[in-house]
């Protein structure tokens, strides 16, 4: 009886078993090329929209510190569209490199909505962090000047800008000419901004400074554009009385909205700590180095109006309506004026009207020692907020005659003008405040670098969804299982 040949079974379930581990094996291979891509896919969109990110605009965070660049949404999509392409080309692989898959980016969607630095919220996030990082440096400074002298960080600072502008400017001028248009390429040093220049300051007159005209610019101030009502807390009008008598009430009212403020939050503590550092008035530049549009940029801060001689006026006429009132207030508070003042009203015969004579008397009295006061803080002097005798430069016979001053009075104590500006900025409302503060802002970047400059434009980060197609270069080994070649990345990016 033969027995059965089974050499070839054996061959084939070998055969089997090896067709079996190559499935196994391509299909591991698949699922692998497959996680691989989709992680490269993340890097890719990762990167690409870092890479719109990094595109800020230099000059608004350098003169001012906010990040933020320009573009709509079409704009950003097409820019991750641009960035991505490159990560994802493979046409500039060597001959000898092996490419399994390439990916291809065949859709993105990008939303901004409510990423715009005109929005309050995320203006005054960003100016919370500018702040920050201001504290962090002054910080440095004073540890620098204990350990081992004083370091100017801002002088370090501008001299790498300097280093790299002269680098730049060298390298601009080595430029060829443009090979279609024959063009030799712009020297970044010699930018023709919008001139800023300013008239000097002149103590004894209000200045007539800059007045703005352009009625394009002024329509697309964020002050000009945002919804809702802009008033002062607690609708102090500080300039605005009808009768001398409202003083007293004024001087209250001043004081009401300071400590309401000041009880309220450090939001604008931040902000005017901000002002102080960016932004100037008609008596001192500041931190400011650059030109500016306002040469009381604080004034405009107070009132809002768009010329230096308006501002300034206005805030004249409240800091002279402000110390006529605290002067008042001192006088009825310290028993010697006051009781110069009782008979003084008794020495006119108006016995039936003591009170309000009195009251007349004083009033005067303290007006004219506003304007002295008015005199000392334009003439870059200063002045107690709560005057104390020997603070008191006037004698009651002032405002009969020739001004004389009393032999008590001591000057060089107290507030000077811009310690002023700050305490009515206390009773300016915070959205007011936050607005006219990107105002100045817009109004100077257009002037200083591009006229297109608009906070409307400006954003601060964006949502998007990207779907990008794997590209097989091998054949898939078990086609029709895993032929799903569409990759999603998806993110929100800020700074």
């Amino acid at each position: 009886m033969k027995t059965k040949n089974r050499k070839g079974a054996v061959s084939v379930f070998l055969c089997m078993v090896l067709l079996a581990i190559v499935v196994l094996a391509g299909a591991a291979g698949d699922a692998c090329s497959l996680a691989v891509a989709n992680s490269y896919t993340q890097r890719i969109h990762y990167l690409a929209a870092k890479s719109v990110l990094a595109e800020y605009d230099r000059h608004l965070f350098e003169d001012y510190g906010f990040m933020a660049f320009t573009g709509g949404e079409d704009e950003i999509a097409s820019r991750i569209r641009r960035y991505a392409g490159e990560m994802c080309r493979t046409a500039g692989a060597s001959g000898d490199e092996i490419v399994f898959f390439d990916l291809e980016l065949t859709d993105v969607t990008v939303s901004c909505s409510g990423r715009g630095l005109r929005e309050t919220g995320l203006f005054m996030q960003q100016l919370r962090e500018i702040m920050k990082y201001q504290a962090l440096e002054t910080g440095l400074e004073t540890l620098s000047g204990l350990i081992g002298g004083p370091v100017d960080i801002d002088s370090l600072y501008q001299n790498a800008r300097d280093s790299y502008e002269g680098e730049k400017t060298a390298l601009s001028e080595t430029l060829p000419p443009d090979p279609e248009t024959g063009e030799v390429p712009e020297n970044p040093a010699e930018r023709d901004p919008l001139e800023l220049k300013q008239a000097a300051f002149d103590p004894e007159n209000v200045p007539e400074g800059r007045t703005l005209r352009n009625t394009m610019v002024i329509e697309s101030l964020p002050s000009r554009n945002a919804a809702g009502p802009h008033t002062r807390e607690k609708a102090y009008r500080l300039g605005e009385e009808d009768a001398l008598m409202d003083l007293g009430k004024d001087s209250s009212g001043f004081l009401d909205s300071f400590f309401s403020s000041v009880s309220s939050g450090g939001d604008k503590l931040l902000l005017m700590g901000y002002i102080g550092k960016h932004f100037r008035s008609v008596l001192k530049e500041g931190a400011v180095s650059k030109e500016t549009f306002f040469l009381g940029e604080k004034e405009y801060l107070i009132r809002g109006k768009l010329s230096d001689k308006e501002n300034l006026s206005a805030v004249r006429r409240e800091l002279f309506l402000l110390r006529t009132g605290m002067n008042i207030a001192h006088i009825y508070s310290d028993p010697q004026k006051y009781d110069l003042t009782l008979t003084a009203a008794a020495a006119t015969g108006a016995e039936l009207f003591l009170p309000a004579v009195q009251f007349l008397i004083a009033a005067a009295w303290a007006g004219m020692e506003a304007s002295e006061d008015m005199d000392t803080l334009m003439n870059g002097g200063k002045v107690p907020f709560m005057k104390t005798a020997g603070d008191w430069k006037l004698s009651l016979e002032s405002i009969y005659g020739e001004k004389t001053v009393q032999p008590s009075y001591e000057e060089g104590r107290g507030l000077d003008y811009d310690g002023y500006l700050n305490l009515l900025m206390l009773t300016v409302g915070m959205n007011d405040l936050e607005l006219r503060t990107m105002d100045l802002i817009q109004i100077n970047m257009k002037g200083r670098y591009d006229k297109s400059f608009d906070f409307r434009n400006c954003i601060t980060g964006f949502e998007d969804h990207a779907q990008f197609r794997r590209i097989p270069h091998l054949p898939s080994v078990l086609p029709g299982i895993i032929e799903d070649n569409v990759m999603q990345a998806e993110g929100v990016y800020e700074y």
